[in-house]
């Protein structure tokens, strides 16, 4: 017999933004920056916030975010 294995492994990175508590508030967390994300460049970090704010202030660093697809193309 001859047989044919196609093994394809997809891994996901995780994610560069993270919720997570801070010393006494909640704070969006930049893996790649190793600290409090920036909402824009030079602009204020994403802490010292309610749990609720910082998950909209991920969400909406995640959107602006190019796809790991078009990342995979260049």
């Amino acid at each position: 017999m001859n047989w044919e294995v196609s093994l394809t492994y997809t891994t996901s990175l995780p994610a560069r933004f993270l919720v997570r508590k801070g010393s006494t508030d909640w704070m969006v967390y930049d893996r790649e920056l190793k600290g409090p994300a920036q909402l824009e460049k030079g602009g204020r970090f994403a802490e010292k916030l309610t749990k609720e704010q910082a998950e909209l202030v991920k969400q909406a660093l995640m959107n602006t975010l190019p796809t790991s697809a078009a990342n995979l193309r260049r």
